[in-house]
């Protein structure tokens, strides 16, 4: 947050930036203390209207911070109704919470539009800091929506500044593992390579487990991509005694691929049930579909190419642009051998079009 906002007093001021301090550091508890001083001090009523719209953009953020997104977007909503009387900061902090907002609540498309929004207002904010953690965010949303080359951009501005301040080593790694996963699907393997490797030489990587896990994880889907398989398994089953890992069903899902792949076809189906009881604990659609896509290909290949064009459906209508375009083309291939060209057109035409997003939204900004 600006130090130089004009507030109506010294205390007031003090507790909004310490109030969003605490939300950026996720201590809930510290922050719910804070949020019940602000409510005090703005009922004395002494407060001008610039504060008041920028405490209420503060406690939309808490409200983020909480899982309690119906609340936040009533607060935003609020906020958006003064739109004509927003001050510069107002706006950056408006379009920031409501792109995270929408992120949090799965709209990713949207986020990034909103994320979009904050670019011009950036001029108006002085602490650095606040600058890499949008950058942060909006390269994580335009990585989760496989915009690459856009991502690595925000990634790389991000980590410029981060590695100016060695209190943000934390920070500074997480945005090195970002930046490494887009030069992985960009094949730039070696960049990726360095900085997942760098990663794991960080001070703080080496005293936390998880983020060792994650780097692990991460060099796992590099070594596959590379079609060195041995050197993945070797990383990825580091992983896979860690079931709290918030990217357990990837790490399990990767296995299974390879497993099979090398017609290692027991560990293979004790892989894949593995990723079914946890999609029953943990639902998520995307993993849904490709484990789904590797019970037909190698235990019920007859709905193999059934159950591909189903994924294919979902995956372009949730704007998975990489699984789309794999997927796809494998469609267009074998539509193609069967002489079916009319769904090889359409395959061929959906795949391309993918790609075309990506050069569109690039161009656009």
């Amino acid at each position: 947050m600006r130090s130089d906002v004009t507030f109506n007093s010294e205390e007031l001021r003090e507790l909004l930036n310490l109030w969003y301090m605490n939300i950026k550091l996720k201590k809930v508890q510290a922050a719910e203390k804070l949020k019940t001083e602000v409510s005090e001090q703005l009922a004395k009523g002494e407060a001008n209207d610039d504060v008041v719209k920028l405490a209420l953009l503060i406690h939309s953020r808490h409200h983020i911070l909480c899982k309690n997104y119906s609340e936040a977007e009533k607060l935003i909503s609020q906020v958006e109704g003064f739109s004509p009387y927003l001050k510069e900061e107002h706006l950056y902090y408006l379009h920031l919470f409501k792109g995270m907002y929408l992120y949090s609540t799965k709209d990713y498309y949207n986020a990034i539009e909103e994320y979009g929004e904050v670019e011009p207002y950036l001029g108006y904010i002085q602490d650095e800091i606040e600058k890499a953690e949008f950058f942060d965010v909006f390269a994580s949303a335009l990585y989760y929506l496989d915009y690459t080359n856009r991502s690595a951009i925000y990634a790389e501005k991000a980590i410029y500044i981060y590695q100016l301040y060695p209190t943000y080593e934390k920070k500074l790694t997480r945005a090195k593992i970002l930046i490494a996963l887009n030069y992985i699907d960009m094949c730039e393997f070696d960049l990726a390579e360095e900085y997942l490797h760098s990663a794991l030489q960080d001070t703080n990587t080496k005293h936390d487990v998880m983020v060792q896990v994650s780097v692990y994880h991460n060099l796992g889907i590099l070594y596959d991509r590379k079609g060195l398989n041995e050197a993945a398994k070797r990383y990825l089953t580091k992983v896979i005694q860690h079931e709290d890992f918030e990217n357990y069903l990837s790490t399990v899902f990767l296995l299974c691929e390879i497993s099979f792949r090398e017609k290692e076809y027991e560990n293979g189906v004790t892989y894949l049930k593995m990723g079914k009881r946890r999609l029953e604990q943990e639902p998520d659609e995307d993993y849904y579909w490709k484990f789904q896509i590797l019970h037909a290909k190698y235990i019920e290949p007859d709905k193999y190419i059934d159950t591909l064009s189903k994924a294919v459906d979902y995956f372009s209508s949730a704007h998975r642009i990489y699984e789309t375009q794999k997927y796809a083309d494998e469609l267009a291939s074998y539509f193609s051998n069967e002489r079916n060209f009319e769904k090889a057109n359409h395959f061929y035409r959906l795949a391309l079009g993918n790609q075309n997003n990506i050069i569109m939204f690039h161009s656009r900004r």
